[in-house]
């Protein structure tokens, strides 16, 4: 009776594993999919504007006043609590001063000069790909939706593991389906905390957030209208504003002041300076920066370690440290570090980014076992042609032509072409709902997804080329300006375009052909 009733239960978590992984497949492969690019999106971010071709600078020497100068010559321009954007910060290599109150102005830090700072009517790929990441496409409904699906996805990885200890699977067949299976097992076996972690913060960030307005209004009684009117004291207190004395001093440089903030913490990665009472004789600058040797903890949102110094004297004035924060903030920060990977360096981004394409993959591997076992009832018969499957061959296989479409007329394009990004964003869906057509019109989805990945891979090296030509950058250029970052993008969108090549060429045509393929992987 007891192995009757455990059998059952096996066969029902099974079931609504298989049948939660379907629903969720396709939109949780498109989150990744775009996710891996969100994680490169600093280097991305500068590798499609023409003003950020900026060779490295060293941060400590860089004539910082003359810049702030300009821009509060600027008419109307905010005069207190300017935001200086250090070189490198978040990938970006001009110095950048923002305020809250009005538009960004970017600098060349060797020349000095204004930069023409490309607006996001000109150019938006970066925030565009990372915009697909969370569904903001679709505006409320897509973010709440791909919300949903981040909390489906958990739900399939505990009934997975669960699945894997109760069942224990042997996968030591060697026909196709054992092949899928196995591939899907083994990738999320060792990489579910990962896996798992990064699609609890995007949950948070989607479904938590949205739902954060209506549940603080409700537990203040009306009172609160946001989170921050809740929590907004403990993430974000503010500090007392210094009252000016009127009276004018000159300012030290900047990069003397880097230069102390160094000494004073040495583990900190400058990245931000902010300007307090700028040319009085209260002057402060705050120096924001990043402890490297504590991840997790800080450099994000809520808890960004900091030393203020005396503009006029170069005085110690406030340090604040990575641990001088309550145990919530750092909570909050680890959510959002999940996500956001503040301060990283590009190996770790590089890890994690490999980490997530194998999880795309292994729920590619679930999806391509749940149409192989539907597809060996008509095994001999008939040609299987099951609609999602063709869904699916658009959602997963498609979207890589057409999100290399985005990347080739990103420098195709002129940059003051009217509506460019509007052009960019309809070749790009045009392009995805093309590959629809295509793999209905395709008898044998096999062949669609050579095409796919052939047409892809050829798009994305054709798009360094470009990027070459029409940036008058070549890659030897590129290399002794030492613009690493640009390098480094044309470098990943050459070998990435080479990879998905050889696999079409790898790939068999027909599906008979396939499970002998897939054998032979087996047993190799």
């Amino acid at each position: 009776m007891e192995e009757s009733k455990s059998k059952l239960f096996k066969q029902r978590l099974f079931r609504i594993h298989v049948a939660a992984g379907v629903t969720f497949s396709i939109l949780m492969y498109i989150a990744i999919f775009f996710g891996v690019f969100a994680i490169l999106l600093p280097y991305i971010k500068t590798w499609e504007k023409p003003s950020r071709h900026i060779e490295k600078v060293d941060i400590t020497k860089i004539d910082y006043n003359y810049m702030i100068d300009e821009a509060l010559k600027t008419p109307n321009y905010p005069k207190n609590n300017l935001l200086i954007n250090l070189p490198g910060n978040m990938g970006d290599p001009a110095v950048v001063i923002t305020h809250r109150f009005a538009k960004p102005l970017a600098f060349n830090p060797i020349t000095k000069e204004k930069l023409n700072n490309e607006t996001k009517e000109q150019t938006h790929l970066a925030e565009f790909l990372n915009e697909l990441h969370y569904g903001q496409p679709l505006k409320i409904i897509g973010r709440i939706s791909f919300g949903l699906v981040a909390v489906g996805t958990m739900v399939l990885i505990i009934t997975g593991l669960i699945l894997i200890t109760i069942m224990k699977f042997k996968n030591q067949g060697k026909t196709q389906q054992a092949v899928f299976s196995k591939i899907h097992i083994k990738v999320f076996t060792w990489a579910f905390i990962p896996f798992f972690l990064i699609t609890l913060s995007g949950a948070i960030m989607n479904v938590g957030l949205i739902s954060a307005a209506p549940m603080s209004k409700v537990l203040t009684k009306g009172e609160a209208n946001s989170i921050d009117a809740v929590v907004g004291t403990v993430l974000f207190p503010q500090s007392k504003p210094i009252k000016k004395v009127e009276e004018k001093e000159s300012m030290l440089p900047i990069k003397q002041l880097l230069l102390q903030a160094k000494e004073i913490n040495p583990q900190l990665d400058l990245k931000q300076v902010r300007l307090i009472n700028w040319h009085d004789k209260t002057a402060q600058v705050e120096i924001i920066g990043y402890n490297p040797y504590k991840p997790f903890l800080n450099g994000g949102i809520f808890n960004k370690p900091s030393i203020t110094l005396s503009a006029v004297t170069g005085k110690l004035i406030k340090e604040k440290k990575v641990m001088d924060k309550v145990w919530s903030v750092f909570v909050a920060e680890g959510i959002f570090f999940l996500h956001f990977l503040f301060g990283i360096d590009i190996f770790s981004r590089l890890a994690i980014a490999i980490i997530m394409s194998l999880c795309a993959i292994a729920i590619g591997f679930g999806v391509m076992l749940y149409l192989e076992k539907k597809a060996k009832k008509y095994d001999g018969k008939i040609p299987f042609y099951h609609w999602l499957g063709k869904l699916c061959l658009a959602s997963m296989i498609g979207i890589i032509p057409a999100t290399a479409s985005l990347f080739v007329f990103q420098w195709a394009m002129p940059f003051d072409l009217e509506d460019r990004v509007l052009w960019q964003k309809g070749i790009f869906y045009n392009t995805w709902l093309l590959t629809l057509f295509w793999s209905f019109y395709r008898i044998n989805s096999y062949k669609a997804s050579k095409e796919f990945l052939f047409v892809g891979g050829s798009l994305f090296i054709l798009s360094t080329f470009i990027h070459s030509i029409n940036s008058n950058f070549t890659p030897i250029d590129l290399y002794t300006k030492e613009m690493g970052n640009i390098l480094g993008v044309n470098i990943g969108l050459f070998l990435f375009g080479a990879l998905l090549i050889y696999i079409a060429n790898k790939l068999p045509k027909e599906r008979i052909e396939a499970k002998q393929f897939w054998k032979i992987k087996a047993k190799s």
